[in-house]
């Protein structure tokens, strides 16, 4: 008889409450020592088990069906550890049923293959109804959120999530390199890999230190958020943080971006291009070359 530890523990809302993976194996070691039983594996694994496809959970399957047909105990902190949908819960039990799963066993109560299958089913069935109406419930806040003018997820570039008051705030690091991507895109005259080369000069980086590549760009181009909407599900909501660019601006770039502006490719590079507007009217200001010199003129 094979005696295997199986852990699990994700980064979701679902865990939460659950032991860390380093406690459950302590209280399961000590559940195999009090009852003398000797560890042949532990498996031990940090993802969400509401979708079948869990590498390690699978490997265990594999090698109990594989490599140990005569039997084998599982010893785990709860059964939802084990299973969070019904296609794992469902390889579970039978393999508890054919016997070669001897043992499922908790830090409360142990499943033979003689118990009433029902009770497992519940219990199974419970921990799968839990994820569905969790997911359920999360979305449910985030489209309140999203009424309040709340945004529930990351903060884009140029935005940074203050946690302490849980809302959105303006990245003064980064937030004049976005509104630079739209001034120049918007022109029509610069790709964005030559706007990612230009930000890039310009000091713009990742957190890790690398250049903002061309896909990263378009998302920015195509969200809607720099101007103060939210958009999710296809539902646009009105947002209280600050917008870093005006609605006609964005729907400038998005002309560029359809492929409705054909302009000529600028081959000259202005460093101030994309910076200054016009103190009349405070439309951007354009640039040309003469004599060696660059003019900026409205």
């Amino acid at each position: 008889m094979k005696y295997f530890i199986y852990c699990r523990k994700s980064s979701e809302a679902e865990d939460r409450q659950i032991l860390s993976i380093e406690s459950q194996e302590l209280e399961l070691k000590k559940i195999a020592e009090k009852e003398g039983i000797r560890i042949d594996k532990i498996y031990k694994e940090s993802k969400s088990g509401k979708e079948p496809g869990r590498l390690v959970f699978n490997e265990m399957i594999l090698d109990i069906e594989k490599n140990h047909k005569d039997g084998v105990v599982l010893i785990v902190w709860k059964l939802d550890r084990l299973a969070r949908n019904p296609i794992d819960g469902g390889t579970i039990q039978w393999l508890l049923q054919k016997g070669i799963i001897k043992n499922i066993k908790t830090y409360d109560r142990d499943y033979y293959p003689t118990d009433n299958v029902l009770m497992m089913s519940v219990e199974l069935g419970m921990a799968n109804q839990y994820i569905r109406d969790l997911s359920a419930n999360v979305k449910r806040g985030n489209r309140t959120k999203l009424e309040k003018g709340e945004w529930p997820n990351h903060a884009p570039l140029g935005y940074l999530n203050d946690r302490a008051n849980k809302t959105i705030v303006v990245d003064k690091g980064k937030a004049h390199y976005i509104i630079r991507l739209f001034d120049l895109y918007s022109t029509g005259g610069y790709t964005l890999k030559d706007i990612s080369d230009i930000l890039y000069k310009d000091g713009l980086r990742t957190n890790s230190g690398r250049k903002i590549i061309k896909g990263h760009l378009h998302r920015v181009i195509n969200n809607p958020f720099y101007y103060g909407a939210m958009l999710r599900d296809g539902k646009y909501y009105k947002g209280k943080h600050e917008p870093l660019i005006s609605k006609e601006l964005f729907d400038k770039a998005q002309f560029v971006l359809s492929g409705r502006l054909h302009s000529k490719k600028q081959k000259l590079f202005f460093h101030l291009r994309g910076f200054l507007r016009c103190e009349s009217c405070g439309c951007m200001c354009t640039a040309s070359k003469k004599k060696g010199h660059d003019y900026y003129y409205c």
